[in-house]
């Protein structure tokens, strides 16, 4: 995924505040937090404003810059806070550019926080002050389909597995279609085991005639008559004698 363009806007130089002049102080600790911002010490920083918005609480580039520091440290809802607070006081002083600053500077961490929706609001907002900015276009580009893309997957149906196939072929009593093909088979005098190519084989022998079933059976009649004596004989001879004492 492409990251948005443009970073959070850069401290900015205190030039005036309110109906009068800013205290001087407040003007060289203002210096100093932008020295300590540029140089990534944002303690340092934090703590410049945070002592010049003492000498002079509603001036919005201090709250601007203090929002940057506190986005230094990682501290994105006390950022957020500093940027809205900055663009409030900017709307009363009509400070329409320091206004863009902050809600660029807003919709830049609602974006980086996945709030996607938001994000989008404040940069139309943004496009209030200056419509033909390219940065702030291109970022709402890129949210927008970041939004898509997580929306995409909805809707789609998994399609369907091996089991759920064989469980879609099951008729709606529960039955599954193989056993009433087995059902058809043995109503037709077919086993379990015969399929549709199994055909028996025809006997290939001849027919046998009359005589040939007697010789057979007299066959068979002399072979049992022949093991039942073979057996008697065998029984006799394994009785013991009786003693003769």
């Amino acid at each position: 995924m492409k990251h948005l363009v443009g970073a959070s806007i850069i401290a900015v130089a205190l030039t005036g505040c309110g109906p009068g002049r800013p205290h001087l102080k407040t003007l060289e600790l203002n210096r100093e937090g932008n020295k300590a911002l540029t140089a990534q010490t944002y303690p340092g920083a934090m703590e410049k404003y945070l002592e010049g918005l003492r000498y002079d609480p509603f001036v919005s580039q201090l709250h601007l810059n203090l929002g940057l520091s506190f986005e230094g440290l990682q501290q994105a809802e006390k950022a957020l806070q500093s940027y809205r607070e900055a663009e409030k006081l900017a709307l009363v002083d009509k400070n329409f550019e320091l206004v863009f600053m902050a809600r660029f500077n807003q919709a830049q961490l609602l974006g980086k926080a996945k709030q996607v929706d938001e994000a989008l609001a404040v940069y139309q907002k943004a496009l209030e002050i200056i419509p033909s900015s390219k940065e702030v276009k291109t970022n709402i580009e890129l949210l927008t389909q970041q939004q898509q893309g997580q929306g995409g997957g909805e809707g789609k149906q998994d399609q369907p597995q091996d089991g759920d196939k064989n469980q879609q072929n099951q008729n709606q009593d529960g039955k599954d279609p193989k056993e009433g093909d087995k059902d058809q088979e043995q109503k037709e005098g077919k086993t379990p085991q015969q399929s549709q190519k199994y055909k028996p084989r025809p006997f290939n022998g001849k027919e046998l005639t009359e005589g040939d079933v007697k010789k057979i059976l007299g066959e068979l009649k002399q072979q049992e008559e022949k093991i039942r004596a073979e057996y008697n004989r065998k029984d006799v001879k394994e009785q013991p004698r009786d003693k003769d004492w």
